[in-house]
């Protein structure tokens, strides 16, 4: 269960952005707005018992960075309080973007899993047509010395990624079958992830009814938290607003799955088709 938020913004992250070497690192029109805020119910299963284990809210907020107009991109996840005793998570991301480009100008990440603290900020600088990141990480109380790295890839934090994919228009990604290569940046470097398409279906998300929504099949990165050759599957809706729905995915002990429940102030109407059996 551990990293379970990374989890959350990871298997979203950079869906839409494209590997060509012609990547736009801006974009021209936004799928939200200011005020929006999204709420998810996460569920952790071993076996045939799928239980409550705590909740992930995403927000934007209007902001400024030196004297211009910015938006403020939050995530904050947190266990249940019956779920505490088994494992203690109250993490948090904060970038802070250009509110027309979302260019990130700096991003934050604070994370307490039980016992382990840390915080991660990165500083983002257009630098030769590509991006030069300065990251400083803070482990067992202790600031590491900053790292300066470039990018061709414009350099996006996990958070960043998940808006702008919402907001990209890739035309050639819904074609069934597919599918892309996505290099996704975390704490210790860039990987790559392999993803594909699977067409449009409708789901039924408990008790919030049914959605349409485009589904993607995910072969993820070794590590820590998955296991060579685990596939994570996801949906995100057909709205407009390109909202994340749901996420299965297995880890390393059972499996997660991140549930869409409620959104607030969407740049238009969150559709749901009538209910069907």
């Amino acid at each position: 269960m551990k990293q379970f938020l990374l989890l959350v913004g990871f298997v979203v992250a950079g869906i839409f952005k494209p590997v060509q070497a012609e990547n736009v690192c801006g974009i021209s029109t936004l799928a939200f707005k200011a005020g929006e805020a999204l709420n998810y119910q996460l569920y952790y299963n071993v076996g045939f018992i799928w239980v409550k284990a705590g909740t992930c809210d995403f927000a934007v907020d209007r902001a400024e960075w030196d004297n211009k107009k910015a938006l403020k991109l939050s995530i904050v996840g947190r266990t249940d309080p019956s779920f505490d005793s088994f494992f203690h998570v109250r993490d948090s991301f904060i970038s802070y973007v250009d509110n027309e480009t979302l260019t990130p100008y700096k991003s934050y990440k604070y994370t307490h899993e039980d016992k382990w603290l840390g915080t991660d900020i990165f500083t983002f600088r257009p630098s030769n047509g590509g991006w030069r990141i300065t990251t400083n990480l803070k482990r067992k109380g202790v600031w590491k010395d900053p790292v300066e790295s470039v990018t061709p890839n414009c350099g996006f934090d996990i958070l960043t990624s998940i808006y702008r994919m919402r907001s990209f228009d890739e035309a050639g990604l819904f074609v069934k079958g597919h599918a892309i290569n996505i290099p996704v940046r975390l704490d210790d470097g860039e990987y790559v992830i392999h993803m594909t398409y699977l067409g449009k279906e409708r789901i039924k998300l408990h008790s919030n009814g049914y959605y349409t929504a485009n589904a993607f099949q995910l072969t993820l990165v070794e590590g820590k938290i998955f296991k060579r050759g685990d596939v994570l599957k996801m949906w995100i809706s057909d709205d407009g607003n390109c909202i994340p729905l749901m996420i299965e995915s297995p880890i390393r002990v059972g499996s997660v799955k991140a549930i869409f429940r409620t959104g607030e102030n969407t740049l238009r109407p969150i559709v749901r088709p009538a209910a069907t059996k």
